[in-house]
């Protein structure tokens, strides 16, 4: 039978059986004023199954009622569906939304409810006469018990030493679990014990042998045994919490040692026989450096990285060594061959790339199936709290679950846009956290390391940089005015606004950065830059980064460098992995490498403490990148006081964005570093992403200053070349002309100070 002509007259007949929830289109972002949250949410997945195209079965009406198999056209998944009625506690999908919505339904279970209603098809709402113990999904999820008929006063009785009078698994009883099922099994063959269930007590009886094994047998002296470092009392402490755990994330910040922690503890999988393959998916940046610090920590020469071709990386994953490195990218591709990876440990680094649980990389790093997993992170939140939900589900998915009562609790949203405006109640978050996830800072661990000052450089733009950066604020400013009388941006708009601010910050470097024109070419900063860099090598020993968002930025400094004969090594994205560690080798050993140029597309996972200086060319959006390029050279091992130089182009974007990434830093600390509990954008609650874009491409003050927070302006009048040109002077005249004449205030002072020029002349 052709799939297609089914499906046609079922829908048909779904479609006549639409109830009054489902009559008009409900929003998959604002609930209802007249809706509870839960009830919100079951119609959507009721709206859910009526678009989809299910095909739906029955299992077997004589052996199996009230059993349906329910298979995705599109997708081509297939799901078993127990539905004996509306609202029965014993409705079960075994897809992942069931298990984590609390809710009990899913857009499957709804779909077998219309399927039923449109075949005038009988519910089979009878409980079967069996007893089981099954995984109970609604609400704050639990082991519970059901009793049949069958044998039900002596398996009421047993179950009274096992089950609380809620029917659910006593937290002692899961160490003896297994005597219980023993004992039913002899009172009722037919007693049953779900797959889901038992893989919880599994998990639960394991944690408990891990907790006791790290009290007892692993001491700060076997800890030490382990590896040939030392590890500091806090490592130890994440290595235990681990281990304890299971599937963890370390979001120590960084500098602080997260890649040796996960060494030590794949060494105790190893040495417990409780692993014996370890797969480490990194940034491809950092394979190599994997690689070197495990043989390091570990002496041993067991590790290989598999790369190459498609065809050399899939024999590789079978090959005996005990450590293999892979590459985020290269994972991605070989899942679509292998369709699932087993490993027992699994070590994730830089695990904030899989912030969008809708990509083709989380897709992949999904079908890795592994016992036991250690994921890493100095940024696991970096600009929206939902991100941190997304990794989150990676080591437990029903930690911060459902994502849509996390939104309620933690999120302040818009009424009319549905549009976050702020955060609330951001301390529960780390109590959720507390047996997952295990963060520190430098301070809290009060590691002696040396100093660190941050200051921003505020430095002019040439007359013809300002007039294009204004420009294109005045076609940004259309947009969100367009934005805000309609609330909708076509997608061409959408894609002109992402390019226009795209340039807007590029333009705050040089216009070289957009069009590549040298002989013409508008900047200060790579002026700046090089007096900077010059007072900072004569005479003295310090090693210097210099970071840009963009390669063009980079290779401008690196054309100055080479032209006053000043060496340095040069990261970017397009430098091979193997040639990476060479050029961190030569910057940190030879003394005439002062200078270490890097784009951010090439800076993860870098370590390069050997410099006391760093300057940022420019701003990143979020503060997790600019922490990230900072954490470089501010870690431990580090033993001169630091110093952090960030140019800033006066009244640009660059000096909107810095209001931005405190209120984004603040976020973070909220959620995970016990910060302020409750967070709002602004003051005004300004709505949403454009609302965010006004606000950064409009004039606006710096913030107050703060303890090693220093704020300096550049000269507004450098001599710089060949950059001062008359036609930028007379723009920059006339737009401060047209300022004045705009407001009649200014416009009569302006007269006033003619006039009196001209009768004293």
């Amino acid at each position: 039978m052709n799939i297609e002509n089914y499906f046609v007259p079922l829908q048909k007949k779904m479609d006549m059986e639409k109830n009054q929830y489902t009559e008009r289109r409900i929003s998959n972002t604002i609930k209802p004023a007249e809706m509870g949250l839960e009830e919100w949410q079951v119609t959507l997945r009721r709206q859910q199954a009526q678009r989809e195209h299910f095909t739906i079965s029955e299992t077997s009406a004589q052996f199996c009622p009230g059993e349906y198999k329910v298979s995705n056209y599109k997708s081509r998944n297939q799901y078993k569906v127990i539905y004996r009625g509306e609202y029965s506690p014993w409705n079960y999908c075994s897809c992942p939304d069931f298990r984590t919505s609390g809710l009990g339904t899913c857009k499957h279970v709804e779909g077998v409810k219309l399927w039923l209603k449109a075949e005038r098809k009988e519910v089979h709402n009878e409980e079967p006469d069996y007893s089981s113990v099954y995984m109970d999904y609604r609400g704050q999820r639990c082991i519970r018990i059901r009793i049949g008929e069958h044998h039900r006063k002596e398996l009421t009785a047993l179950a009274g030493e096992y089950f609380d009078q809620a029917s659910v698994l006593r937290p002692e009883a899961y160490a003896r679990f297994d005597s219980f099922i023993e004992k039913a099994r002899n009172i009722d063959p037919d007693f049953r014990c779900y797959p889901d269930a038992l893989e919880e007590v599994i998990c639960q009886r394991e944690r408990l042998q891990r907790t006791a094994l790290m009290e007892s047998a692993y001491t700060d002296d076997a800890l030490d045994a382990l590896l040939t470092k030392k590890l500091y009392p806090y490592q130890k402490e994440g290595v235990r919490f681990a281990i304890k755990a299971g599937k963890v994330i370390i979001a120590d910040e960084m500098g602080l040692g997260k890649t040796v922690q996960a060494i030590c503890c794949a060494e105790i999988y190893l040495k417990e026989k409780m692993a014996e393959s370890v797969l480490i998916v990194c940034p491809n940046s950092l394979k190599y450096q994997w690689k070197s610090e495990i043989e390091r920590f570990t002496g041993k020469d067991d590790t290989l990285i598999v790369e190459g071709y498609a065809s050399r990386r899939l024999g590789l994953y079978n090959a005996p060594a005990t450590y293999k490195i892979v590459s985020y990218q290269s994972l991605a591709n070989d899942i679509k061959t292998l369709n699932r990876l087993p490993t027992d440990l699994l070590i994730m680094d830089e695990v904030q790339r899989l912030k969008n649980w809708n990509t083709q990389l989380a897709w992949a790093v999904r079908r890795i199936d592994s016992h036991y997993s250690i994921l890493l992170s100095g940024t696991p939140l970096e600009n929206k709290l939902d991100e941190l939900v997304s990794i989150v589900q990676l080591a437990d998915p029903y930690c911060l679950s459902p994502l849509y009562r996390f939104r309620y609790d933690h999120i302040i949203t818009d009424p009319e846009s549905g549009k976050a405006v702020g955060y609330k109640n951001l301390s529960d978050i780390r109590e959720k956290l507390k047996n997952t996830l295990i963060r520190r800072t430098k301070q809290s661990v009060r590691l002696q390391l040396p100093g660190r000052t941050d200051q921003f450089l505020l430095i002019p733009m040439t007359g013809r940089q300002f007039s294009l950066h204004e420009e294109l604020r005045a076609a940004v400013a259309k947009l969100v005015s367009k934005w805000s009388r309609a609330h909708t941006l076509s997608e061409e708009d959408r894609r002109r606004l992402l390019s226009m601010l795209g340039q807007m910050r590029m333009l705050a470097d040089s216009t070289f950065v957009v069009d590549q024109d040298m002989e013409n070419r508008q900047d200060v900063k790579v002026g700046e830059l090089m007096n900077i860099l010059g007072d900072a090598l004569d005479g003295g020993t310090a090693k210097i980064v210099v970071f840009s968002e963009w390669e063009r930025m980079a290779r401008l400094v690196a054309t100055e460098l080479d032209a006053v004969g000043i060496h340095y090594e040069f990261l970017h994205g397009s430098v091979p992995a193997q040639k990476r560690s060479e050029l961190i080798e030569r910057f940190t050993n030879d003394e005439d490498c002062r200078i270490f140029l890097s784009t951010d597309a090439g800076s993860t996972g870098l370590n390069l403490q050997a410099a006391s200086i760093l300057i940022n060319i420019d701003l990143p959006w979020n503060p997790a990148v600019l922490e990230q390029r900072i954490g470089r050279i501010y870690r431990i091992g580090q033993e001169t006081p630091i110093q952090v130089l960030n140019l800033v182009s006066k009244n640009s974007i660059e000096e909107g964005m810095i209001k931005r990434l405190k209120f984004k830093q603040s976020m973070f600390e909220g959620a995970l570093d016990g910060g302020d509990d409750t967070i709002f954008l602004s003051d005004d609650q300004f709505r949403g992403f454009m609302s965010e874009i006004a606000e950064v491409t409009a004039s606006s003050p710096l913030p107050q200053k703060e303890e090693n927070l220093q704020f300096d302006e550049v000269d507004e009048s450098p001599e710089v070349s060949p950059q001062g040109d008359l036609e930028g002077d007379v723009t920059t005249f006339l737009s401060s002309l047209r300022d004045i004449l705009q407001s009649p205030e200014k416009t009569k002072k302006l007269a006033d100070a003619i006039t009196k020029i001209l009768n004293e002349s």
